[in-house]
């Protein structure tokens, strides 16, 4: 066996030796020996994943994180906004336990200011700067006989001024259409406050503002600004130039029908016509008494004036959220 494996030895020498002198022999001249492709199967397969060039950026997926909200302290803050005229107004909000939350609007009487308001507007904000005591003058603002806020649920408030009625002792002028045009403002002006709920808007009023208030409500609903889901008049009369039955016809005509309640004492007479017999709304009567407005707040009614206002806020909001 190793004689013949010699054997193979010299052989491959002997012709690699023959080789070179051949090519000796002609001078020197290379050539190029044909080689014999390896097989296929022996070739190693290479997979080659090109590198990101130096102008590639990486991805990066960023989740935005939210801003919080923040709940503003619960005193009144001043508002200023314009009428559709142009008008400046003035208002006062009074932000809720929450953010956003849920607004009511309350639209003065002829008789003053938006101070008119400011107990009501305290026990339903609900945030500790009510203080219970007698007004000897002014009924509606003796708040020691208010019952317990029973809502069980944050509420912002907003008051304003209607034209030329800045003063304690109230309007210095009757001007119906300039109301209405304000009237609408404040619900807007409302409406866009960042503390507020626009899908919640509800408005409450007494005499020129009980009027305002369901006027202003339809309106709010027809410009698609908001949601306005009811209104608590006391002493309505259709006293702005629209008709009351008109106003609260488009709100009891929506697909999610506004919530109406209409307070009155049988001897006001305006405000006797307008509520009473109208179906569809709530129509409360006082009996034969000529109390106006704001006088229908009052501690002698049992159920009383504010009770029938929560029951109102609650069923017109849908309750406790």
């Amino acid at each position: 066996m190793k004689k013949h494996l010699l054997t193979i030895c010299i052989l491959v020498l002997t012709f690699s030796i023959t080789a070179c002198s051949a090519a000796i022999g002609n001078g020197g001249t290379q050539v190029a020996a044909t080689q014999t492709p390896a097989p296929p199967s022996l070739i190693p397969s290479v997979s080659h994943t090109p590198l990101p060039t130096s102008t590639m950026e990486p991805t990066v997926t960023l989740t935005p994180s939210e801003t919080p909200l923040v709940l503003l302290p619960p005193q009144p803050i001043e508002i200023t906004f314009s009428a559709a005229d142009g008008q400046e107004l003035t208002g006062l909000f009074y932000p809720g336990d929450a953010n956003p939350a849920p607004v009511i609007v309350l639209m003065t009487w002829s008789r003053g200011n938006q101070s008119e308001w400011q107990e009501i507007a305290y026990w339903l904000q609900g945030r500790g700067l009510l203080i219970r005591e007698i007004n000897s003058r002014k009924i509606w603002k003796s708040s020691n006989w208010y019952p317990e806020r029973t809502l069980g649920m944050p509420l912002s408030v907003f008051t304003f001024d209607f034209r030329f009625c800045q003063d304690a002792d109230g309007c210095q002028a009757y001007l119906p259409a300039e109301w209405l045009l304000d009237a609408q403002a404040a619900i807007e002006a409302a409406s866009q406050l960042e503390e507020v709920d626009p899908e919640r808007i509800i408005t409450a009023g007494a005499s020129i503002g009980a009027d305002g208030a369901v006027d202003a409500c339809a309106w709010l609903n027809a410009t698609e600004q908001g949601t306005c889901l009811g209104s608590f008049a006391l002493s309505p009369s259709s006293s702005l130039t629209v008709d009351f039955q008109t106003a609260a016809d488009a709100l009891l005509d929506q697909e999610q029908p506004g919530l109406i309640y209409c307070l009155f004492g049988l001897q006001d007479e305006g405000a006797a016509e307008t509520c009473r017999d109208y179906s569809g709304i709530r129509d409360i009567h006082f009996g034969y008494i000529d109390n106006h407005g704001l006088e229908l707040v009052t501690f002698s009614r049992s159920p009383d004036t504010l009770d029938y206002l929560q029951e109102f806020i609650l069923e017109a909001l849908g309750g406790s959220q």
